[in-house]
């Protein structure tokens, strides 16, 4: 008796065939080789042809099951893993009406953020537990406002890993899971978010029928039996993204447990039994994959995107040709702990959410010359990338999860002594390393939904640590390491909201002070007023006449300084202050004032002055735009504009 699961990615389709008596997994393969076709057609997004996920799972299949001498009669049971986050837009036919938009598509940033911002703080963290941001609802929003006719035509939305088990059963579900990675479900009234589709104005009956992730989905149509080579009739029995799906893989599906992958990018995934929410918004949370509204699982969610990826860097571009990691593993034992004052952050893969959507960039800091070597660097490379996740895991440790012990694939940096022992230690836990992948643990939950296995204690229970690392290294050391690295890090995060010149903050700051300013002469001009009524007196009057005069002038000053305010925020200003930085506000508003080619005299009474003082002002901004004589200021303005 075998089960067969299947892990829907946007690079491949893994497909693995487990032997459910033995829970030894018999095969695994991928298909293609290389990566699928992406489409970007703006900068930015990121699309693919859902038809394309069905014909490569339908090779992978095929390729499996020529690979193996089983029956295929054998196979009882389908479970699915796929992309998180994608929308696919399906017709009455149950054809797709465009390319799906996938998780790594940023178009609909900005919908997400405004959603944020109108829904509300209150209702979005604590009912979804998530800003909309750049997930599935407001992807389907996008359509609405800019492919009308698409979505017009759509009969339901669904996930990618609906699509797949529609086209293996004809049948159109989709799950609480499913429906909370893209922000559309309610944790607190334990039903479908409708106040996020009123918001977005999305039709109520685009949202498939709900069913539960280790449901019978369907069973395998006569034609996609033909397709894929599977036994007709055989059950559709799991579903989930591939997140909570591969913290299942590893048998993370209970409170306090807590799982971790390192590739490209690193991820953190721990199991909760109630809501929580990060107010930074620096965590995602959704349902776990065991989720029911009986039985609340929740999974918190953090993503570091520098990680693997700066230590792949290190590889081709420090170490000498030919280097393995091996190797580099090897020369970096060499270096004690701290790698003699080196440290490295890794976050050169642009914004990371942990650091509130800054993007610092990776650093390389205290190099010495003299003293390291290319071993210093493999050391500060992983241990850089340990403490990334030792903060990560920090964060979620203050939202009240737990971790004693961290479980992971055996893949990726993950197989590092160096970086998984800093990290034990760091965090006082052991480190599990697991051999399974997301498909394996797809086939296997299919088995509960099957009825093959009684629960995912049973279905899981064989899953067994690989190896084991514990906190062997002296933490005085680590700590003393990662904490120079974390005042580092937060050096660096200061640096980029000064540099950012944070203009929508001073945005808000000036309506903040104007707002206080006018509240305070209200406030004051009331009470003037009722003790007028009281005790008439023209001396007060007139006094009180004199103040509100004053709160006009001051009105007048306010606009002066939102005009300011408004300058620092274009494109002109910024390309002046790069010529020179000491260029003030009022510099800028004359060189506005110059490119409307107004005379001086005009120039003098928009700028309160005499016409004397403004050709002054000419004089010296020629001087700090370091003009020769012959060159005129209008054309060099210009230039610039």
């Amino acid at each position: 008796m075998y089960l067969i699961g299947y892990d829907i990615g946007s690079s491949s389709i893994k497909a693995a065939l487990v032997d459910a008596r033995t829970h030894q997994t018999v095969k695994v393969v991928q298909y293609p080789e290389t990566e699928m076709d992406m489409i970007s057609r703006q900068s930015g997004w990121a699309e693919q042809q859902p038809e394309l996920w069905w014909q490569n799972l339908c090779f992978a299949t095929k390729k499996l099951l020529t690979s193996v001498s089983i029956d295929r009669k054998e196979i009882k049971s389908v479970g699915l893993s796929y992309q998180m986050h994608g929308l696919v837009l399906i017709n009455e036919q149950k054809r797709p009406l465009r390319p799906a938009i996938i998780w790594c598509d940023s178009r609909a940033v900005s919908i997400g953020d405004k959603a944020f911002e109108d829904l509300g703080f209150q209702y979005c963290l604590g009912s979804c537990l998530n800003s909309p941001g750049n997930f599935t609802a407001s992807k389907l929003k996008w359509v609405k406002d800019h492919e009308p006719e698409a979505y017009e035509s759509a009969y339901k939305f669904l996930l990618p890993g609906d699509y797949i088990s529609m086209q293996l059963t004809d049948n159109i579900y989709t799950t609480i899971s499913g429906l909370s990675e893209g922000i559309l479900w309610d944790f607190k009234s334990k039903d479908i978010a409708w106040e996020v589709l009123d918001y977005f104005e999305l039709n109520h009956k685009l949202v498939p029928e709900v069913i539960g992730a280790f449901d019978v989905q369907g069973y395998v149509t006569r034609e996609a039996s033909e397709y894929t080579g599977l036994p007709e009739g055989i059950s559709v029995t799991y579903r989930a993204g591939d997140q909570p799906n591969n913290a299942l893989s590893l048998n993370v599906v209970n409170p306090g447990e807590m799982a971790a992958t390192c590739g490209t990018s690193g991820v953190v995934y721990g199991v909760v039994d109630k809501p929580r929410f990060d107010e930074k918004s620096r965590v995602n949370a959704f349902a776990h994959a065991n989720y029911t509204v009986d039985n609340e699982r929740i999974g918190v969610l953090l993503c570091i995107n520098g990680a693997g990826m700066q230590y792949s860097w290190m590889k081709h571009q420090v170490a000498l040709s030919g280097r393995k990691y091996d190797d580099m593993e090897r020369m970096s034992a060499s270096i004690p702990i701290g790698s003699d004052g080196l440290c490295i952050l890794p976050f050169g893969n642009g914004a990371e959410r942990i650091l509130e959507n800054k993007n610092i960039n990776s650093q390389v800091i205290n190099l010495q010359f003299n003293r390291h070597t290319r071993a210093h660097m493999y050391r500060a490379a992983l241990e850089g990338v340990a403490f990334s996740f030792v903060y990560g895991i920090n964060l979620l440790k203050d939202m009240g999860l737990e971790v004693s012990t961290l479980r992971v694939g055996n893949d990726n940096m993950f197989q590092s002594e160096i970086f998984s022992t800093t990290i034990a230690s760091l965090l006082d836990c052991s480190i599990e390393v697991v051999e399974t992948t997301g498909a394996i643990g797809a086939a296997k939950a299919s088995g509960v939904g099957a009825g093959i296995y009684q629960d995912l204690e049973e279905a899981l229970g064989q899953v067994a640590p690989y190896m084991t690392f514990e906190p062997t290294l002296n933490r005085a050391s680590c700590e003393q390491a990662y904490h120079f690295w974390l005042s580092n890090l937060e050096k660096a995060m200061t640096r980029v909201d000064v540099n950012k010149g944070t203009g929508v903050d001073q945005k808000k700051v000036f309506h903040t002070m104007k707002s206080k300013s006018v509240q305070t002469f209200l406030s004051s001009l009331q009470q003037d007023l009722e003790s007028l009524k009281k005790h008439p007196d023209p001396a007060a009057v007139a006094q009180l006449l004199s103040r509100v005069n004053q709160q006009l002038h001051k009105e007048r000053d306010w606009a002066k300084l939102d005009e300011r305010v408004e300058t620092t925020k274009d494109e002109f200003y910024k390309r002046l202050k790069q010529i020179n930085s000491r260029l003030s506000a009022e510099d800028i508003y004359l060189c506005r004032l110059v490119m409307m080619e107004l005379t001086s005299k005009e120039i003098a009474e928009l700028m309160n002055l005499s016409i004397r003082g403004v050709e002054t002002k000419r004089y010296r901004l020629r001087k700090k735009l370091k003009l020769s004589g012959d060159t005129d200021l209008e054309s060099f303005l210009s230039g610039i504009a």
